[in-house]
């Protein structure tokens, strides 16, 4: 399922994120509709924002491009967040998702749906490790509040987002017949292209592998989200091949 996102913005932002990179998603509730949220983000005196928004119906807002910093965790109280740093703020380093509703409303199928499929695709573009380490609510970094609330169990929310991480619906997919050359040692995973899907297979360096396709959304590694599959739904990463992006020959060769 490809996921629409309407882009809305705001402009409570930075630009940047003075050199760190994504390490972490924090889960809000908006305490309030998306709607309203769409006005107070838009808002420069409310001097906040998320990176998204998730609407009980699964609609998908976007405030602030994940490479930007969005201003949605930066205040600190007794933070549990195991690996919250000293300094900066942590919305350097993280992204912000809100979902409508208030503490203690139940979360629709379709938003709960929505929700974990986004942080999906978000964990793979960044490398993001789909763990309770790394996928937390932003009461574990500010006690004084709830956030995201008493509803969600966010260890039940952890395990959906590896199910989708872990689901071929998830990807994209081409259709492409051809056969590649291995440039390193490489793991053939079986279903999903991520790390998270199991090894039943390794093809050594300068082996030949046949494909039937490929997609451009899997795991990110080393910068490259580009996995070929094969007939037999294996799944293995195009970065250690000598055709690292699928599609595109590779320079100074015939």
């Amino acid at each position: 399922m490809t996921l629409q996102i309407e882009w809305l913005g705001s402009p409570n932002k930075e630009s940047g994120r003075r050199g760190l990179r994504v390490e972490a998603i924090v889960v809000h509730i908006m305490d309030g509709t998306l709607t309203g949220t769409d006005a107070w983000f838009a808002n420069p005196a409310a001097a906040v924002s998320a990176h998204y928004g998730i609407g009980t119906a699964g609609q998908i807002h976007q405030y602030v491009a994940e490479s930007d910093t969005a201003w949605h965790a930066g205040r600190r109280s007794r933070p549990t967040w195991r690996l919250i740093r000293p300094t900066p703020n942590p919305n350097f380093y993280t992204i912000g998702i809100e979902h409508e509703g208030r503490a203690d409303t139940p979360w629709s199928e379709a938003m709960l749906a929505a929700g974990t499929q986004l942080a999906a695709e978000i964990c793979n573009r960044w490398s993001i490790p789909v763990d309770r380490d790394h996928l937390i609510g932003h009461r574990e970094i500010y006690a004084l509040k709830s956030c995201p609330g008493s509803w969600v169990k966010l260890d039940d929310w952890v395990r959906r987002v590896r199910q989708d991480v872990l689901a071929p619906a998830t990807y994209n997919f081409v259709s492409q017949v051809g056969v590649v050359v291995t440039r390193s040692p490489l793991n053939l995973r079986q279903g999903a292209p991520t790390t998270l899907a199991p090894v039943v297979a390794t093809a050594q360096l300068g082996a030949t592998l046949s494909f039937v396709g490929w997609t451009s959304n899997g795991l990110t590694v080393n910068g490259n989200a580009h996995w070929y599959r094969t007939e037999a739904d294996l799944y293995f990463w195009a970065g250690a091949t000598r055709q690292p992006v699928p599609g595109v020959k590779p320079v100074g060769r015939g």
